[in-house]
């Protein structure tokens, strides 16, 4: 049996001149198929070069035999597979969705610049995902269903499956010799979306066996609602957006006056256009209580699996689960090596064409992290201050007061972070200079 790719090639088309196609590759039927349907239509048109990726949860004892199989299949095939393993921490979302938020990080650190990620969701996914939605109190964002395409990251998440049934791709599946691995954890009626498949949706098939369409023309309808809606929420939102510090934040100070609704609402849809999951209906709510209710001073916090939500003066910063931070011991930071401090990011002293730090004597600077009483004058300015005015001064979140690099030549603190260069160490005539470049964010690679 052969499946009319005319509903995969409509859905990529936008993506043709991308440098990359990423399967997200589970070993199951859908991602399977998916694989191979491409790897057939690249033998007819013109594509971006074909990989695929396999994420090992390690929650199945038997999980190396699935990307063994990933690998054999992407062998007859000729994809490239990359292979990752996370390691799950279920958190108050559960351990569902902490797969999945360990899951997309790793999407997200592999598709680059301007690449694309396919996923084989297909419609009896999207069905039971508005039905899960649905018990759950979903609101008009949560029954719109999982989008064909969205950002993520540097690139773009892509479902090209989603006008196929199940029993399509199982039907093509077999009759194209196509293996695939069955999970057994799909047959565990304890979760919520295996027995919403194998228990609650054949009854509703017996009863209404048109009932997928009509769920799927409600999705639309609440799709067109949706983008109207969205269209207002991104003009309110627009003029608070920004960056600091490696974090998308949001200035509340620069928002309408809001109900606690309508405050929810701006925050799910400021984390979709990041490509972040919103936080369960209750636990926003209670935040947003707080962010209306707490003291100015105050800092409430919002722990998702893949993220935080923190407040500082006013501003939201959307940052990365906060990891620990050691202080580094004999850390020396050569010129043009980059260098990652787990908790601070890369770092590089990268030439520069006037200003900057003259390269010491060493050959190196010295780098430390907050200590306590340290002090800079900063260029420009007639006095010393300490760095703790300093930091309030500029507004440093506290979250990274503790991991911001410092340098040093000797005991002298010559720089703070990219911030400030420390008056006095400025290059002789015609000496090359240096300067700090910080990427905040921890990476695979550095800019």
């Amino acid at each position: 049996m052969s499946l009319d790719t005319s509903p995969i090639v409509d859905s990529l088309a936008p993506w043709l001149g991308a440098p990359r196609w990423w399967v997200g590759l589970s070993g199951g039927l859908d991602s399977c198929v998916l694989l191979h349907q491409l790897a057939r239509l690249r033998e007819s048109m013109d594509i971006p070069e074909l990989c695929a990726v396999h994420i090992d949860h390690q929650l199945q004892a038997d999980s190396a035999s699935w990307q063994g199989h990933c690998q054999q299949l992407c062998d007859t095939l000729g994809v490239r597979l990359a292979c990752r393993q996370v390691e799950v921490r279920a958190g108050g979302e559960g351990p569902e969705a902490a797969a999945r938020a360990a899951r997309y990080q790793q999407f997200e650190s592999i598709v680059a610049d301007a690449e694309v990620l396919l996923l084989a969701h297909h419609q009896d996914d999207q069905v039971e995902t508005f039905f899960l939605r649905l018990l759950r109190g979903a609101g008009t964002q949560g029954l719109s269903g999982m989008p064909a395409q969205r950002p993520l990251g540097k690139g773009m998440l892509v479902r090209p499956l989603l006008a196929y049934h199940r029993q399509q791709l199982e039907d093509y599946a077999r009759s194209e010799g196509v293996q695939w691995i069955e999970d057994d954890s799909n047959d565990d009626q304890s979760l919520d979306r295996n027995y919403l498949r194998h228990s609650v949706l054949p009854l509703l098939a017996q009863r209404w066996p048109g009932y997928r369409n009509s769920i799927e023309q409600s999705m639309d309808t609440i799709v067109d609602a949706e983008q109207a809606l969205a269209a207002i929420d991104q003009a309110t939102i627009e003029p608070a957006l920004g960056s600091d510090f490696g974090e998308s934040t949001l200035d509340l100070g620069l928002l309408p006056a809001a109900s606690s609704a309508q405050l929810c609402r701006w925050l799910r849809y400021w984390l979709s256009t990041l490509g972040q999951p919103p936080p369960g209906r209750d636990r926003l709510q209670e935040f947003v209580r707080q962010l209306l209710s707490a003291d100015a001073s105050a800092s409430p916090i919002l722990q998702a699996p893949a993220y935080c939500l923190r407040r500082y003066r006013q501003k939201l910063y959307l940052g990365s689960v906060e990891q620990a931070v050691e202080a580094p011991e004999s850390i020396v930071l050569a010129p043009e090596t980059p260098l990652l401090v787990e908790g601070v990011g890369w770092l590089e002293m990268r030439h520069t064409a006037s200003g900057g730090l003259p390269l010491p004597a060493t050959g190196v600077w010295q780098l430390r992290l907050r200590a306590g009483g340290e002090r800079c004058q900063p260029r420009g300015r007639p006095h010393s201050q300490s760095l703790k005015k300093l930091l309030q001064e500029r507004a440093v979140p506290p979250w990274w007061r503790e991991r911001l690099p410092l340098l040093y030549v000797e005991q002298e603190l010559v720089a703070v972070a990219d911030l400030w260069l420390c008056s006095g160490t400025e290059p002789a005539a015609g000496e090359q200079g240096y300067q700090l470049h910080w990427q905040r964010k921890s990476a695979a690679h550095p800019d």
